[in-house]
């Protein structure tokens, strides 16, 4: 039965053999199927002296390099099908760096992988099975020569299946015994024997743990870390994994070339919030993302207990709320007419929310610096009178000190806030949009129909000055919106 490969993986594969590159897929190859399709991780073992052909194929096919790898000679590189849109992940090894949770150990059996290695039907090279089964074994019995580590509850009917799996593959005693003795002298077939015993076994018990033990001390010369440095390393790894569960369980990983902060705009209806919810899921997979919403930010410390106020006066003044104001001034009607006491509440209601975007979107750049991706639904901009723009510009010539001074605060506040590093701007005819509105659900229920138009008409109109900006349309199925999004924000990190 044919394999079906990600096409974008299929290019890889014979780009790396018309390149020369000596790889292979080193574990896992009974899971090959699934791997192919990009369900799971891709580990390659490259050879190290074509470290520059690799890189230079993977570059050409628009694979990213990650950050965040915590072993040396392993990285992880990233990259996107553009006909099915996944993702998958390259765990890339220059040398083989394992071993318990730490990966303790640097086993010197990279030429033993690659020497024998053949191409599959779907065109990967795997190793040799009886240098496959060798390593699954050392490094299935290496997660209980430590007895914390012992302890973890591991998966292990999974491994006896795989175990079974390598055997049947043509492996034989004699093939092992020879590569043993070429590549890890220290490990007798004796003891390989009983570890392969063990592993077959499904069960757990202090045989195992002793077996771990005798291996471990086998393989003494390789290891990584000395004793108390191995206890660092474990105790260091332990307390990161519980802050990161703490935090949500935020993947560590990030781009090499850094995080991003992505406002994804366009007018009332053109689908932002679902964009962003696709996206986040789709990159969130790998990578450390974080959504925010730039046109709602949440209160901050200063504007808390004002906030409280606002259900009540809106229910007081339903004639003063934020949309029939900008009506007003949209179709130029006398903003100074109104009573002195609704437009100051106005102006600064427009300032504190001024003031909160600006903590929000500062907040965000903070953690795209330190590699987060981060997808906002709307986005401030400098442009005053347009949507998540200054909305006190039609006092910056009031006769009243008091107003065009608060015109003035508003807009020093949003020349304050960072710039996005890219845009998405969507785009949908005011039609669809006004059809959306009314028919989706919302607190509050739709907006007014010349609201939303007179916002799509000052949405056309947005601009973010040296800030690259791709406009999708938006008028077409979801599916069809973010399989065309896709693509396009990949190629922009």
């Amino acid at each position: 039965m044919e394999v079906r490969v990600l096409p974008v993986l299929r290019a890889l594969f014979e780009s790396l053999g018309r390149a020369g590159v000596r790889y292979c897929h080193w574990k896992s190859n009974w899971r090959l199927p699934e791997t192919l399709r990009g369900e799971t991780d891709l580990d390659l073992l490259v050879h190290r002296a074509d470290t520059s052909r690799f890189l230079a194929v993977v570059g050409a096919l628009r694979l990213k390099p990650g950050s965040g790898e915590d072993h040396p000679s392993v990285c992880h590189c990233y990259g996107c099908d553009d006909e099915s849109g996944r993702l998958f992940d390259l765990h890339v090894y220059y040398r083989l760096i394992t071993g318990g949770t730490i990966k303790g150990y640097h086993l010197p059996v990279e030429e033993m992988l690659l020497r024998g290695a053949q191409p599959t039907e779907a065109g990967v090279y795997v190793p040799e099975p009886a240098a496959e089964l060798v390593l699954f074994v050392i490094r299935k019995s290496l997660d209980y020569a430590v007895a914390i580590e012992a302890l973890i509850p591991r998966e292990w009917k999974a491994a006896a299946d795989e175990l079974r799996w390598l055997m049947s593959q043509g492996a034989t005693d004699r093939d092992v015994r020879r590569l043993l003795a070429e590549y890890l002298p220290s490990v007798d077939f004796a003891l390989f024997r009983k570890l392969r015993d063990a592993i077959e076994s499904g069960r757990w018990g202090v045989g195992r743990f002793r077996l771990g033990r005798a291996l471990a001390s086998r393989l003494r010369p390789y290891r990584r870390f000395a004793g108390p440095s191995a206890t660092l390393a474990r105790s260091g790894r332990a307390w990161r994994k519980a802050w990161r569960t703490l935090q949500g369980g935020t993947p560590p990983q990030a781009l090499l070339s850094g995080g991003a902060v992505i406002g994804v705009v366009g007018s009332d209806g053109s689908g932002k919030s679902t964009v962003v919810g696709e996206v986040s899921r789709w990159l969130g997979e790998f990578l450390s993302v974080a959504t925010i919403h730039g046109g709602k930010p949440p209160p901050s410390v200063p504007t808390a207990l004002p906030r409280l106020l606002l259900p009540l006066l809106r229910r007081m003044m339903p004639g003063y709320r934020s949309t029939r104001i900008e009506l007003r001034a949209a179709v130029a009607t006398e903003p100074a007419a109104m009573r002195t006491g609704p437009l100051l509440l106005f102006a600064l209601r427009a300032l504190m929310l001024a003031y909160e975007r600006k903590k929000l979107l500062i907040r965000a750049h903070r953690k795209a610096a330190n590699g987060t991706l981060v997808l906002s639904d709307r986005y401030p901009t400098r442009q005053p009178g347009v949507p998540e723009g200054a909305m006190l510009h039609f006092l910056r010539e009031d006769p009243r000190s008091l107003y065009r001074w608060l015109a003035r605060v508003e807009e020093r506040t949003y020349g304050e806030i960072p710039q996005p590093d890219l845009v998405l701007r969507l785009d949908v005819p005011l039609e669809l949009a006004v059809q959306r509105n009314l028919t989706r659900s919302k607190p509050g229920g739709p907006e007014p129909t010349d609201y939303l138009r007179q916002r799509h008409a000052k949405s056309s109109e947005l601009e973010f000055a040296g800030v690259p900006t791709y406009r999708i349309r938006t008028d077409t199925m979801v599916e069809e919106t973010v399989r065309a999004v896709k693509p396009i924000l990949w190629n922009a990190l």
